[in-house]
């Protein structure tokens, strides 16, 4: 029987907290609230299918992809350059996914950035934005690249001069003083402000959408991922 693989934690989001004391006049007010939503909830139908996978509105515009632009199927990582399980998830599900399913043309894959980790999850956001301006295959070098050199969750490890040295040493093609230029002018802080918005809609790192469903184990390949996938192929064939 072979060994069960331990699966890598998801990096969850947590909001800062609020210390202002005036909360604590309205607590009775929040009880009212949670009973509410309470009642919203459970008198809400649910969304999504028999394997747990829920729906979530997503937008591909102006993400990096990888894949035949008219695959049957789509497929959304939302993911931090600093977060170890998508690092995980770069170094052992995508590898399998683009060889089954990216290369033989039957999926499009795209990335959004959730930079929450740390203040350098958004430099490693901003330093692949400006990648992906000059070339978007050399943007997936980039994922690869970073993740496979990911330092320390707990350390500021991402910075510029780091990730720019990782760029010119590993990946051919990019510009370099272009490169630099475009990050000092901040000509990516809308693409980032729009990522972060659309990435509020959810809690995890990596989170993965399939088709505009949100897969419960994103860490799962055979069993969860690859099934999602033959599915979604499946359905757009009726």
């Amino acid at each position: 029987m072979a060994n069960k693989k331990k699966k890598k934690n998801q990096t969850v989001y947590k909001p800062p907290k609020n210390s202002n004391k005036g909360f604590i006049l309205i607590i009775s007010g929040i009880f009212i609230l949670a009973a509410i939503l309470l009642f919203f909830v459970s008198n809400q139908e649910p969304k999504g299918d028999a394997t747990g996978n829920t729906d979530i509105e997503v937008s591909y515009e102006g993400q990096p992809s990888i894949g035949e632009e008219d695959a049957p199927v789509k497929i959304l990582e939302f993911a931090d350059f600093k977060c170890p399980g998508c690092a995980h998830f770069a170094a052992e599900i995508y590898p399998q996914i683009q060889k089954d399913f990216i290369d033989t043309g039957k999926v499009e894959m795209f990335m959004v950035n959730k930079p929450f980790v740390g203040p350098d999850s958004t430099t490693a956001a901003i330093v692949g934005e400006a990648v992906l301006a000059q070339d978007e295959q050399a943007y997936w070098e980039y994922y690869e690249l970073v993740f496979s050199n990911q330092g320390k969750e707990q350390e500021q490890w991402a910075t510029e001069e780091f990730l720019i040295g990782l760029i010119d040493e590993n990946i051919e093609g990019i510009n370099i003083e272009q490169l630099k230029s475009d990050i000092d002018a901040g000509k990516f802080e809308d693409e980032i402000k729009e990522d972060i918005t659309m990435s509020n809609e959810v809690q995890s790192t990596p989170t993965i959408v399939i088709n505009g469903k949100q897969i419960q184990d994103p860490f799962d390949y055979e069993g969860t991922i690859k099934p999602a996938i033959e599915d979604a192929i499946a359905d757009n064939n009726e």
